[in-house]
């Protein structure tokens, strides 16, 4: 299955977990004001029902995740953004609702509070890590990519698209430039002193023995996203 796919996958399942601890919250701090002992119950059942739903759907979207990035932890640019998010929030969930299924679903009258508050700041690192993921997709903040250094102003802040790029990047470049670019067989493709037409030139015509030319396999539109991604890179 190819990178796009997980892509789908990642993008579909991230939703769930954000909806769920958020819901779980709400049912948690609802039933601990409650005075109805048949409510109370009822609402803690089911915001222990949507913490582990979310917690599996969470752990779904990393795999994902981490599948269409091939191990890519943490990345650079805006994925490092998004992930700086995504790791804490996966980490604190599991512990927190690890913890509550260890107790079988009980909450601890006098760790309510301190559960809430740990869930409740799970919820808003999901929310920011959507939130982050989005701008990826909408290839948000490429006005902040910085011009070439020695040509015209670069025009690739408004044809291509950094996410897109990104995923072009990490399907045909990484195994030999890396999935940071920092280098691996091909060299480190940060800080690149070079115009977007040289840029775009390279990845069209590539390097006789040293690198693929992608004229017959990139768009225009491809090359433009790449390029893109490529001035992210800092």
């Amino acid at each position: 299955m190819d990178t796009s796919f997980w892509q789908r996958i990642h993008g579909g399942s991230t939703h769930f977990p954000i909806v769920l601890v958020l819901a779980s919250v709400v049912f948690d701090f609802v039933a601990g004001r409650s005075r109805d002992e048949v409510l109370r119950r009822g609402l803690h059942v089911a915001g222990f029902g949507s913490a582990v739903v979310g917690m599996l759907g969470g752990v779904g979207a990393v795999i994902a995740g981490l599948i269409m990035t091939r191990g890519q932890m943490l990345g650079s640019g805006y994925e490092k953004t998004h992930h700086l998010f995504v790791w804490p929030a996966f980490a604190s969930c599991l512990i927190l609702v690890g913890w509550r299924l260890f107790r079988g679903g009980r909450i601890p009258q006098k760790g309510l509070g301190l559960y809430l508050a740990g869930m409740s700041l799970v919820a808003a690192l999901m929310a920011g890590a959507g939130y982050s993921g989005g701008e990826m997709l909408l290839g948000a903040g490429t006005e902040n990519v910085p011009s070439s250094l020695d040509g015209p102003t670069s025009t690739s802040e408004q044809r291509g698209s950094v996410a897109a790029g990104n995923q072009l990047f990490l399907k045909n470049c990484a195994h030999c430039h890396g999935a940071d670019a920092h280098g691996d067989e091909g060299p480190d493709l940060h800080h690149l002193d070079w115009t977007d037409e040289q840029i775009a030139t390279r990845i069209r015509n590539g390097k006789k023995g040293q690198m693929t030319a992608f004229a017959g396999k990139f768009s225009p539109q491809q090359i433009d996203d790449v390029v893109a991604y490529l001035r992210t890179l800092k």
